[in-house]
């Protein structure tokens, strides 16, 4: 089935030499793929001569809002689209259709479509805790195999069968202290190598965003973090005088109000491979990211907003050694406001 990525444009057509007008009928749903509607979600009319075109990816996008409370859930929707062709005089002359899968995803500016990969991240080289399960999503329609390795040796082997509920159509396998996986699938063999990294200095932050394919990934920072508020605020200036012309010393001339705070942090990755270059590009392209405090008793997910705009990316051979520090801002105020 083919793949739509809402957050970069998607175009259908029709086209008839007597074509005069076209109406899409948009169909948007979850669920079973079986399931489709009977009435359409949008109803289209649009005037052309031979061919007419229309973008349909903002629309989905209204039916895409990918949420993360510490879990894990494929976030996805079917999509049908039924096209039909009239001339002048409001006879159909023609009529098209097609299927799709639809994902919080985008394609960059140099791919020319959506491509079906298994393995919904593009790095293959991790870099996890010790003895803390992470998380990899994978596609699972076309019903990959994945192998689990520890110290080079095969521990399982689980194949992951394709579903018609949209919702599991991500599926996210756990690593824990694995140093490989390979996923396999009529594509071929795919793998993943682990670096396990023992890190208890520094108090480790794990942030998950959605990624280019649509799917949550994590990023672990373990290395020095530094967190900071800033305050805004308005202020006047006060009458203290009582009635017998006297004040109180300790009463307030000037009187703050509408106080403000929000809090951000700094997160520095450690040192990583250059794959994690694209890992950053994307964390930064992503509209929705979240921090989770990992040894934490309860862990608490907390949403937060990618502060930093610019970034220069790093190689072996430029830098010696491939390393970031991201500044992100709380999604929210200090004070609780939400009314």
């Amino acid at each position: 089935m083919a793949i739509i990525n809402v957050r970069s444009p998607k175009y259908v057509s029709i086209d008839d030499s007597a074509l005069s007008y076209a109406i899409l009928k948009l169909f948007i749903w979850t669920g079973s793929s079986s399931s489709q509607p009977s009435t359409e979600t949008y109803n289209i009319r649009k005037s052309g001569t031979e061919e007419v075109y229309f973008e349909i990816s903002e629309l989905i996008r209204d039916y895409l809002d990918t949420t993360f409370d510490g879990n894990y859930n494929g976030q996805a929707v079917w999509v049908s689209t039924s096209l039909f062709a009239y001339d002048s005089d409001n006879n159909e002359v023609s009529d098209d259709g097609e299927s799709f899968i639809a994902f919080d995803g985008y394609n960059y500016f140099e791919e020319s479509a959506n491509v079906s990969n298994p393995i919904m991240i593009t790095n293959r080289n991790l870099s996890v805790l010790k003895d803390n399960t992470f998380k990899i999503p994978i596609y699972t329609i076309t019903s990959p195999t994945v192998r689990y390795y520890v110290n080079g040796q095969l521990v399982s082997t689980v194949t992951y069968l394709s579903s018609n509920q949209s919702d599991e159509q991500i599926e996210y396998i756990s690593i824990l202290n694995n140093d490989k996986i390979t996923v396999t699938d009529s594509s071929g063999i795919k793998t993943i190598n682990i670096e396990i990294l023992e890190e208890c200095k520094y108090e480790p932050k794990k942030v998950t965003f959605v990624n280019k394919y649509g799917a949550l990934q994590d990023m672990i920072f373990f290395k020095k973090s530094v967190e900071s508020m800033n305050v805004t605020k308005e202020s006047y200036k006060s009458n203290i005088l009582d009635s017998n012309m006297a004040y109180n010393s300790s009463n307030h001339v000037y009187r703050d109000f509408n106080l403000v705070g929000k809090e951000s942090v700094t997160l520095s990755s450690g040192f990583l491979s250059e794959e994690y270059n694209e890992v950053f590009k994307q964390m930064m392209l992503s509209e929705k990211v979240w921090v989770t405090n990992i040894v934490d008793s309860i862990a608490q997910v907390l949403p937060i907003n990618v502060k930093t705009s610019d970034i220069t990316y790093k190689t072996s051979l430029n830098d010696k050694l491939v390393q970031y520090t991201i500044e992100f801002d709380n999604s929210f105020d200090a004070i609780n406001n939400i009314r």
